[in-house]
């Protein structure tokens, strides 16, 4: 009993030095000395970071016994997140389209209608905020996208009684990244192709830690919240307020510098935000607060219309 006591915690003294040698950071060149090519942060609680020029993948690592690193990367559930209020000025259906990519092919659209293109294949210049409003009450929302790394067509369908006002919020596929594999050798990660690897391992400093830490943990977290609130022209405050996101806290800034109505979900300021004359965007006078709707997956096929609801481009 005593020998297989000592084995187990060689065993897991062994398992914890494998972690350490392979938490770290390390750096892939993308053959580009412009972009900075792609920096890699393994923690060892087992999150990891890929920053490259615009984008952050983070999620979660494992490592097997023949070394072969299995990285998980947080996603959202479905291709969208759907955000609704109920607005008694609003007589059919008025949707912000968020984050809509013009390289990539959404749908939208009711079981009733059918589904249409977001916007048109030409389209190039797009405006913030992106708004329509449908002349129809939507029953519903059908949302679709091909998955362009299964050659398919995701298709989920948003159900709702009350709502008339909607943000909806799209996922490109740069952030829809499936699980990929790297081989861990010689202190150096080797992703597809085995003749190219990554530096070197190296140590992260506590510094380094800290702040990186922050961005891991924020990118690792839940890609939607269950609420959220915006100002009229859609300026979303829930994950943050200017340069400050990552410390932001949304709960304690409502509830001290806002009064709440909850008949109508609005939130009015207590003391009046100055912004410069024109700059709605900036104006957080008055907030409304949209709720989260559930997604399903949809299975049935609908008419699918070649008309886009934008078609938007800039002059050359």
């Amino acid at each position: 009993m005593k020998n297989t006591i000592i084995c187990f915690f060689l065993l897991l003294l062994s398992s914890v030095n494998a972690q350490t040698k392979i938490a770290g950071s390390y750096h892939v060149s993308s053959g580009n000395p412009d972009d900075g090519g792609y920096n890699w942060v393994l923690m060892e609680n087992h999150e990891f970071a890929m920053f490259t020029f615009g984008q952050i993948i983070a999620g979660k690592w494992e490592i097997n016994q023949q070394n072969v690193i299995t990285f998980s990367p947080n996603i959202p559930k479905y291709p969208f997140d759907v955000y609704g209020r109920y607005d008694p000025k609003v007589k059919g259906t008025k949707v912000m389209f968020s984050n809509f990519d013009s390289n990539e092919d959404a749908f939208i659209g009711n079981s009733e209608a059918g589904i249409q293109p977001v916007l048109s294949q030409d389209a190039n210049c797009l405006p913030y905020p992106l708004v329509n409003e449908f002349k129809d009450k939507f029953k519903d929302i059908i949302l679709s996208t091909p998955l362009y790394h299964e050659e398919k067509e995701s298709s989920c369908k948003a159900d709702f009684q009350k709502y008339n006002d909607f943000i909806i919020t799209y996922y490109s596929s740069s952030r829809r990244v499936p699980p990929f594999k790297a081989e861990f050798k010689d202190g150096r990660l080797y992703f597809n192709n085995a003749q190219k690897a990554s530096s070197e391992r190296k140590d992260l400093k506590s510094d380094e830690l800290t702040e990186i830490g922050m961005y891991v943990s924020q990118g690792a977290s839940e890609v939607s919240k269950e609420t959220i609130v915006a100002n009229k022209v859609y300026n979303v405050i829930s994950y943050g307020i200017g340069e400050s996101q990552e410390k932001f806290d949304e709960e304690s800034f409502l509830k001290f510098n806002y009064n709440y109505d909850p008949s109508t979900e609005i939130y009015t300021a207590k003391n009046k935000y100055k912004a410069a004359k024109g700059d709605e965007f900036h104006d957080l006078n008055i907030l409304y607060q949209y709720h989260k709707i559930e997604l399903k997956p949809n299975e049935k096929s609908y008419k699918k219309s070649d008309k886009s609801i934008f078609n938007i481009t800039c002059k050359n």
